[in-house]
Order: C-alpha cells, then sequence, then structure tokens
C-alpha cells in the first residue's frame, strides 16, 4: 500500500481487529517528511506508535513517552519493521529493525492495540512511504521474511476447450500473468484465456508453470512459511452457472484452491469488461493460506492448475492466476573465533 499524503493529508489504513502482542510490517521510504510524521498508529498514553523524522530515522513512542530513535532508513529500501504492541512489566525490547533489537527498553502499560499503518495525523509536510506484508503475532517478533508472486511462465498442459480469449492455442500463460490483469470485454489471447463449456467430461484443465522459486531469490536454506494461490475469473453471458476449481501443481502438489465455485461469485453477476474499469464482474478468489507441509524443495518450480468441473455450455474466463510464497531467510551462524592452538617443535640438544 502507497501511502503519499499532501501537506496536512492523510493516507493509512485501519485494521477491524488489532492484535495484542508483537507487530510487524514492511517499510519502503520513497521520500522523506521535512518534519516529523507518524507512519504506525499514534504517541497517545497507552498507545504505542512510530515517527519518520525528516531525516529518515523512526522514533519509537510508547505510552506517550518517546523511548529510542533509529539509526536513518535509507530510501528506495525496503526494511521490515517489528514492534511490541503488548505491556511490559519491566523493562523490555520495544522495536526490532530488520531483525535487529534497537535496545528501546522500557517498561509501560498498552491500553490501546495499534490499529493503523501509515499517515493517519495531519503534519504540515508531504510524505511518500510503501507499506507491505502486515502481520501480528502473540508470541514474541518474528524474524525478517519476504513475500514474492510466482507468475505463469508457461503452459504446462491444455485440455482443447481451454484456448486464448480469441482462440489461441500455445502461450495462454501471457494472458493470465500481468499485473494488473488486463481482462477485457473486447477479449484477446493477451488478456484471458477461457473454457467454452460443453465438454465431455467434467476434468478439463488448464496448467500452467509458475516463477521458480530460485528466481524470486529463495534458497535451499531459507524456510518458506506460507503459500496462498490467486486466480481472477468471470462469465462471458450472466445466464447461468459456470464452475470452475484451481489447485497448485508439481511443488506443492496437494495444496487445494477452491472447488467448483460460480465464477459469478463475489463482485457480481454479469459479462465481464475491462479490469481496470472497477465495473467489470471480474470475480478475485484467494485460497486459504498454507503454513503447514511446506519443503523447501526449490529444483521443483511451482505451478497452477484451473479446472472446469462440469460439462455445461457457458462460456467461463480467467484473466490472472498467481501463488504468493512468504519465506525467512537463512541466517548463518555466528563463525566461531578459535584460535589455534601453535605447537612449536621441542629444540633438541646434540
Amino acid at each position: 500500500m502507497r501511502c503519499n499524503p499532501a501537506s496536512a493529508g492523510q493516507g493509512y489504513f485501519a485494521f477491524s481487529s488489532p492484535g495484542d502482542g508483537w507487530f510487524h510490517f514492511g517499510l519502503y521510504v520513497a521520500s522523506r517528511p521535512t518534519v516529523s510524521r507518524y507512519v504506525l498508529h499514534t504517541a497517545q498514553a497507552g498507545y504505542v506508535g512510530l515517527k519518520l523524522t525528516s531525516t529518515g530515522a523512526l522514533e519509537c513512542w510508547v505510552d506517550n513517552t518517546l523511548v529510542g530513535t533509529t539509526a536513518a532508513l535509507a530510501t528506495g529500501q525496503w526494511y521490515w519493521i517489528g514492534v511490541r504492541d503488548k505491556t511490559a512489566a519491566s523493562n523490555l525490547e520495544w522495536m526490532q529493525v530488520d531483525g535487529v533489537g534497537q535496545g528501546f527498553l522500557a517498561t509501560a502499560t498498552i491500553t490501546t492495540n495499534i490499529g493503523w499503518a501509515g499517515c493517519g495525523s495531519t503534519e504540515a509536510s508531504a510524505i511518500d512511504i510503501y507499506i507491505d506484508d502486515v502481520i501480528s503475532d502473540n508470541a514474541g517478533f518474528l524474524a525478517p521474511s519476504k513475500v514474492a508472486l510466482l507468475l505463469p511462465i508457461s503452459d504446462n498442459y491444455r485440455d482443447t476447450l481451454w484456448t486464448g480469449g480469441s482462440g489461441g492455442t500455445t502461450n495462454l500463460y501471457d494472458a493470465v500473468n500481468n499485473t494488473p490483469p488486463v481482462g477485457s470485454a473486447t477479449e484477446s489471447n493477451t488478456t484471458q484465456i477461457e473454457h467454452a463449456g460443453g465438454a465431455a467430461a467434467s476434468t478439463d484443465r488448464y496448467d500452467a508453470n509458475l516463477t521458480p522459486y530460485v528466481d524470486v531469490g529463495i534458497t535451499q536454506s531459507d524456510v518458506i512459511i506460507g503459500l496462498q494461490m490467486v486466480i481472477v475469473w468471470g462469465e462471458d453471458i450472466s445466464t447461468g452457472t459456470k464452475l470452475l476449481s484451481y489447485t497448485s501443481l508439481l511443488n506443492p502438489n496437494n495444496f487445494s484452491g477452491e472447488s467448483s465455485i460460480d465464477v459469478s461469485t463475489g463482485h457480481g453477476s454479469g459479462a465481464v469488461g475491462t479490469y481496470s474499469t472497477g465495473t467489470d464482474y471480474w470475480n478475485e478468489r484467494r485460497s486459504a493460506i498454507r503454513t503447514t507441509g511446506l519443503t523447501n524443495v526449490v529444483t521443483v518450480a511451482a505451478g497452477m492448475r484451473v479446472v472446469r468441473p462440469e460439462t455445461a455450455s457457458r462460456v467461463a474466463s480467467v484473466c490472472f492466476m498467481g501463488m504468493y510464497v512468504a519465506w525467512t531467510p537463512y541466517v548463518a551462524p555466528p563463525v566461531s573465533m578459535v584460535v589455534p592452538r601453535r605447537v612449536y617443535p621441542q629444540l633438541l640438544s646434540h
């Protein structure tokens, strides 16, 4: 999310159910303010808040008291920020930057948890920041993590009735890997794929190979902590139901998305239009976030499958497929600095 309000303006998002524990988010500073601006919650009594200063440092405010100031954050770079959001009965750490404690120790009682991120106040300066990967945990600080979106890069398999929007039979992946999607009422082989309906069986599928894990920076030593599939689909006409299902393919090969969902479920029923207009009737679906049974086999690429699980004759379309992957980068343990003992040969006398 980008927050770039003008002087005295606001740009933030709020949480309906804030967590109670340790709050984390990715922070990217595109341009610094000329006066300190809140980038996380506020500094009232019983609250925890962060201010970004004109020099790029983050001030950590706890119970309306400044408990510490970080070194300056560079512009044009992502940082993993962790903030304690829970009462401390004795001096405890309140903040981390990229997994490193800042030594901001204090005893304080928290009466209201962090409820918004971004620029929720109206300080007299423009600012431009990005916020991503917001995570709350009730057990402690989380190690710095990364998130990437794996996109279709090639066709793996296509049943005959799956084609490009204007009938193409190759390179279907190129219509479902656009960010943002470019689904259109004037369909083409690069805007969407579709299933014409009327299959002889309920197993017609299109399989796409996704970006290899190694290409987004994941190594064999890293720990994959979560996966989520995303698909965007719709219908050519609003009459009748058209069902689609989606699952993962290859790695992992047992991650189910949703089964037999009417493509009109969500944003509404109607013939698809241009995705970017907001009145398009394209419906985004997201799988549950998978956090268990994730073996890091980065040498095997991920894939994604969409299936028409019925023999109805009406057209169903898809304009996006992808899979988010979250991982914790491996951190090598410190190298032992044991100095080898030097043994001197015994001097022999003659």
